[in-house]
């Protein structure tokens, strides 16, 4: 065992600190493997240390159902409310026989399902066996309220939404919004469900599996597989068209030797805990996707609550703990967590925001490096990872190199040059075989984040060592993390513009607390003489979104909002002059 790390600012990082640390290099030996690498490293652009992978051109559901092939008897999955478990073999038997049902319902290839749930067995069920058809998942946060949904039920064109009854009745509101939708299926559904209508999902499982469209043809590099939301470098949120190649590939760059510290090998079995959101990217691969492909066993908690956490941890004895900021946070500062509770815990992984040293300095200080602390960077856009800290040497701080078969480089903001490594700051712009097709129905979105060469411009402004290790130093655009959470000010801003007397607004993300990270705040100009208060703004956001997006940041009125000459809003200037009002 080990202590390592993986950070993301949707974004992932990994070292052994109790490892010697061997002789730095500016590039490792191995990597540079021709004229065309020492070239390519010359230019700025920095190849990864790790050997690249073989990535099989197959559906992800091929892939995923032969790495299950050994583990068939082992259990896959269990809920951590009811206790019900799945193997390996009875997850995929439950994934045929859904695809049947649904291929029966008129659900075809390239059809959009939706997924609105929390983390449950039947989540993963229904995200493999909708792929397994060729049909395509969305998976929207069970946090939205009916409007989110709706929105991106929508936007997607989802013809079918798989529901968990805990949110039947957002999930019905938004559907009255959305003509396309035929269908709601319902996990655990009442008998009442079935008399309005809905669908049962546990009666759909019942399906004999003969209707399963054995011949359907997926090409991998072309076929989405799943289209969740992101709301990239700036503005409203997108679909993000990731492929089957897209998911394969971070899998098996994940899987590589120098990364990976699962072992599924004899007796042995990995216990993960799901408590990371499955619609989340993070919560999606990392988490769901690896423990499934790799023979491990995952315990699924739909919420977070403090009680639950450890009981769940010292019940099922944990040994691979994927975790956000707010849950590192918990695990170092609360009395209700004894460092005995991650003694069966061998690595503890981080993602989805940044974390501070000081967070992992009172980790470390508390649990000892009998962990195996891992960090790393990735974003929706990326499948998500892109890089990891070496296992071989950690730096505190940094979110790592590069993953197998992908490349990296720092651009510089004024003049567009790729900088050298230790060359100064710039945009982090990443290439590999994880980075998504493009945004759903928005080339304009795709054209601005993708450059021609294949470039995906991450929007983060960044500085590289000479070790190649990444250091995140700011955000060149403009959302706001909340607990490891997305929110797009554009987002807001277009919400509070709804209200009569609102003239213009901003949005910026405030400082809160390290658990937290940031939270939005809103500055508001209204119309002369208007009586609208701030508190009717608040109250109006918070019947709106969901509790991430709230204006927990604050709220005030200002004369005007700073823009500049081609109307873009001045972030920095607004969140600047916060600031100094709170300090003084």
């Amino acid at each position: 065992m080990g202590v390592q790390r993986f950070l993301s600012s949707a974004r992932l990082p990994i070292s052994r600190l109790a490892l010697p640390q061997p002789p730095t290099h500016v590039l490792p030996p191995r990597v540079l493997r021709s004229v065309a690498s020492l070239r390519a490293y010359s230019s700025g652009i920095v190849s990864s240390p790790y050997n690249d992978v073989h990535i099989p051109e197959i559906s992800v559901t091929q892939y995923l159902f032969d790495a299950q092939e050994p583990y068939a008897d082992k259990t896959a999955l269990v809920d951590g409310i009811s206790g019900h478990s799945l193997t390996h073999g009875e997850f995929r038997e439950q994934c045929h026989r859904l695809g049947s049902a649904l291929t029966r319902l008129g659900v075809t290839k390239g059809d959009v399902v939706g997924l609105v749930s929390p983390n449950c067995p039947e989540f993963a069920v229904t995200f493999y066996g909708v792929a397994a058809i060729g049909a395509v998942n969305t998976t929207v946060s069970s946090a939205y309220l009916a409007d989110g949904i709706a929105t991106q039920l929508f936007n997607s064109g989802a013809s079918v939404v798989v529901a968990h009854k805990g949110v039947l009745p957002a999930v019905r509101e938004a559907c009255e919004a959305c003509p396309d939708v035929r269908h709601i299926i319902v996990i655990h559904a009442a008998p009442e469900d079935e008399q309005a209508g809905l669908l049962s999902y546990q009666t759909l499982l019942k399906d004999d599996g003969k209707a399963f469209p054995q011949t359907v043809q997926i090409d991998p590099r072309e076929d989405m597989v799943v289209l969740p939301y992101s709301s990239g470098t700036t503005g409203l949120p997108k679909g993000v068209m990731l492929t089957h190649y897209n998911l394969v590939a971070n899998m098996q760059q994940l899987q590589h030797e120098d990364i990976s510290t699962l072992n599924n090998t004899g007796d042995k079995q990995e216990v993960f805990l799901g408590i990371l959101p499955y619609f989340h990217i993070y919560g999606m691969v990392p988490c769901m996707g690896m423990s499934l492909v790799s023979g491990s066993k995952t315990v699924t908690l739909p919420f977070l609550k403090p009680e639950l956490f450890v009981k769940t941890m010292e019940k099922y004895k944990i040994t691979y703990l994927h975790t956000v900021p707010p849950i590192l946070d918990f695990l170092a500062s609360s009395d209700m967590v004894k460092p005995e509770l991650l003694a069966p815990t061998h690595s503890v992984l981080c993602g989805a925001a940044p974390i501070g040293t000081t967070l992992i300095t009172d980790l470390l200080k508390k649990f000892g490096d009998g962990i195996y602390f891992q960090e790393g960077y990735g974003m929706t856009e990326a499948s998500p990872v892109t890089h990891v800290t070496p296992r071989t040497k950690f730096v505190m701080g940094s979110t790592g190199v590069s993953i197998p078969n992908t490349l990296t480089k720092i651009v510089d903001l004024n003049t567009g040059k790729t900088l050298q490594p230790d060359g100064g700051e710039g945009e982090l712009c990443v290439k590999g075989p994880q980075v998504m097709k493009g945004y759903y129905k928005n080339e304009e979105a795709t054209r601005a984040t993708i450059d021609p060469e294949g470039w995906l411009h991450t929007g983060d402004i960044a500085r590289m060592d000479q070790d190649n290790n990444v250091f995140i130093v700011d955000r060149l655009k403009e959302l706001i993390k909340v607990k490891g959470l997305q929110v797009a000010p554009a987002e807001l801003e277009d919400l509070i513009r709804q209200l009569p007397d609102v003239t213009d607004v901003g949005v910026v993300g405030m400082p809160v607390d390290r658990a937290s990270g940031e939270a939005p705040r809103a500055f508001v100009v209204l119309s002369s003489g208007s009586q609208l208060s701030l508190k009717a703004i608040e109250d109006f956001v918070e019947g709106k979104v969901p509790p991430h997006k709230k204006l927990a940041g604050g709220l005030e009125y200002v004369e005007a909002i700073p823009r500049s000459p081609t109307g873009k809003i001045l972030r920095r200037e607004l969140k600047a002059m916060a600031l100094s009002r709170l300090a003084q």
